[in-house]
């Protein structure tokens, strides 16, 4: 009988740590997608959507990050470029995924902060349905002319615009790109018209400007870049805050006498809208590191892109801004999504 009493404090510790296991086991079965997997993400292949064609600035300042992720996590970062409507096919589909961290969107303005105010039936909202992760990335774009060109400076070309109504027609990479929309607030500032010709991305419009089918055009610089050192184009003038040090000696817009006039491309990463936050900030961390890379900032730098790190929160206000900016200008020139 003794022994029998002895054993009961076993026994009822026994069963206290049974009843406490059955508690904690629902708890532990949520791990996988709360804590566990995210301590060990990636495990198997991201998708990286690229809503431009491939060849043009976008894809490239995409792919870099891309295979630098790819080699930081040691598993796959597959590109997909899903292209239309100027980058908002590819963006809807990117804040449409699963909420997982296997699909990342690169955001450029077009998608992001110029697609609400152009397009009157937008199948996302780009500052709800998607997080702001981190942007690496700025390029102005560039104003070039065919080689053959009779304009040898910006001003020659607003002059004839100026005496010669609708007669010149400008290049874009997609009705409602950055592209068209800073051309067209270009158009308004200085009171000259010139006929869009919108192309499904650079790789496409560039041919046709070399060949003269356009006449203009306002391009990404990553994009330009090799053709302006090929002798195929005519780099007039920059539409940067500051002048691009890859094109010494190429005026900005704004120093031309149209102040306050400046306009970059900005590069970011984004996932839908909750992705679990510690994948957010493994990201975000990860990407900060490729930006601190001196090979791939010299590699980009040389393609005419200036790599800066900025941290989802600041990437998330710079947005916001930028949104209203285009707002503004979307409203004032009455550009539309053709």
């Amino acid at each position: 009988m003794k022994n029998a009493e002895s054993a009961m404090p076993i026994l009822f510790k026994a069963r206290r740590h049974l009843l406490q296991t059955a508690m904690v086991l629902p708890l532990a079965a949520q791990l996988p997608t709360s804590f566990a997997q995210t301590a060990a993400y990636p495990t198997r292949a991201t998708r990286l959507i690229i809503p431009f064609p491939a060849g043009g600035a976008t894809d490239y300042a995409a792919r870099a990050v891309g295979n630098a992720l790819a080699q930081a996590w040691r598993q796959p970062v597959v590109p997909e470029n899903r292209v239309g409507a100027s980058s908002t096919i590819g963006t809807e589909m990117g804040a449409k995924s699963a909420p997982d961290g296997y699909t990342l969107v690169m955001g450029i303005p077009a998608g992001i902060t110029i697609a609400p105010h152009i397009y009157p039936k937008l199948g996302y909202d780009p500052l709800v349905d998607l997080l702001p992760v981190a942007g690496f990335a700025t390029s102005p774009l560039v104003v070039v002319v065919p080689s053959e060109s009779p304009f040898k400076t910006f001003a020659q070309l607003v002059a004839f615009a100026r005496a010669n109504p609708g007669k010149l027609s400008y290049a874009s990479n997609g009705s409602g790109s950055l592209p068209h929309l800073t051309t067209e607030w270009f158009l308004s500032l200085a009171k000259i018209s010139m006929m869009h010709v919108p192309y499904r991305g650079s790789a496409q419009a560039l041919p046709d400007l070399i060949a003269g089918r356009t006449q203009v055009m306002m391009d990404i610089i990553v994009s330009a870049l090799p053709l302006i050192e090929g002798g195929k184009l005519r780099a007039l003038a920059v539409t940067g805050a500051r002048a691009a040090s890859r094109l010494p000696g190429v005026p900005t817009v704004a120093s031309l006498g149209y102040l306050g006039f400046a306009s970059d491309q900005w590069y970011g990463l984004f996932v839908p809208k909750g992705t679990p936050d510690a994948i957010v900030r493994k990201i975000e961390s990860d990407v900060q590191v490729f930006t601190l890379d001196t090979q791939m900032r010299g590699q980009m730098w040389q393609r005419g892109a200036e790599v800066s790190f900025t941290p989802a929160a600041s990437f998330a206000a710079l947005l916001k801004t930028d949104s209203r900016r285009w707002a503004d200008i979307a409203r004032s020139t009455g550009a539309r999504a053709e």
